[in-house]
């Protein structure tokens, strides 16, 4: 009987764990795991400093970006919510350059579509840099983002 319970203690043990092969590896899987939002954005050129932050009072922060969402799709195409939670955007989407870089086309959105480069791409963090044109002048931006409630 003794043995009856240690493994059925075992086998519960067991059964708790989530499986380590459905954990997402390479890159292209952690994109694919989540929808994104943004966490923080920060800037340089026509917009400088911390353009966004989750949490902080509009004071705080220039823009409300708290509705944002991005989702890659396996099929090679990407959904993005804008920042009033109501209009989206679809487009296409690639890893380039030995996955170094995100490739983003086609949403018709110039903040969307270009290239840029992945600084952190974990389960929990997916941060990327790049340049964007806007009001007729640059700007770089740093976009922090983590997996949406």
């Amino acid at each position: 009987m003794r043995y009856i319970y240690i493994l059925l203690s075992l086998s519960m043990l067991f059964a708790c764990q989530t499986d380590a092969s459905l954990d997402p590896k390479t890159k292209t899987e952690i994109l694919l795991s989540t929808t994104w939002q943004i966490q923080e954005i920060t800037a340089s050129g026509y917009l400088n400093g911390t353009v966004y932050q989750r949490g902080r009072t509009a004071e705080g922060s220039q823009y409300d970006m708290s509705k944002i969402r991005l989702t890659f799709y396996a099929n090679g195409t990407c959904l993005a919510i804008d920042n009033t939670g109501n209009n989206t955007a679809s487009g296409k989407w690639k890893l380039i350059n030995n996955d170094s870089q995100l490739q983003i086309s086609e949403t018709n959105y110039f903040v969307l579509d270009g290239i840029g480069e992945i600084n952190s791409l974990l389960k929990t963090e997916f941060v990327f840099s790049g340049t964007r044109n806007y009001k007729s002048a640059y700007v770089n931006a740093s976009v922090k983002m983590v997996p949406a409630p």
